[in-house]
């Protein structure tokens, strides 16, 4: 996984990634979780396997664990996942209360959606702010809808 499919996933959060699988009819890839400091990766199985900025799945322990971290790499225990099973390479995301695994092949297309998906909202709530109508914006396939959009992001720079 890039850095920029990284930093999208980790600005989106799980929410707009799960919608954005549900479009693609992937379901059930997704679990809540105790809150923990968010990150994003590549999937690894084995130690091996690991390169900064991968996730590994695993039940380690001790040392083993900061040693991992140090190097940039983090840590997901299988018994976390209950039921998941991520294969080496799909991207694995960790908000703050949920974790989502991507299918390799869909991580960056997922990526994008997700973070297009927010910018719409975006732009729909500074619509609703500034007092004007959403009529017709909250379909964004609409004709008028796009024309909206496409001006705001040009305004904002987004």
């Amino acid at each position: 996984m890039n850095q920029a499919t990284r930093d999208k996933l980790l600005r989106v959060g799980a929410k707009p990634v799960v919608a954005a699988l549900a479009q693609r009819g992937l379901r059930g890839r997704a679990i809540k979780l105790p809150a923990a400091d968010p990150f994003a990766g590549t999937v690894a199985l084995t130690v091996e396997a690991c390169r900064p900025g991968s996730v590994l799945v695993a039940d380690l322990a001790g040392p083993a664990v900061d040693r991992l971290r140090q190097r940039g790499i983090e840590i997901v225990a299988r018994r976390e996942l209950r039921g998941l099973r991520p294969e080496a390479g799909d991207g694995l995301l960790r908000d703050r209360d949920s974790l989502v695994v991507i299918p390799a092949s869909l991580v960056d297309e997922v990526a994008e959606a997700a973070a297009e998906a927010v910018a719409f909202e975006e732009f729909t709530a500074d619509q609703v702010a500034q007092g004007g109508g959403v009529y017709g914006l909250h379909i964004p396939s609409g004709e008028r809808a796009k024309q909206a959009f496409a001006q705001w992001r040009r305004m904002k720079g987004k």
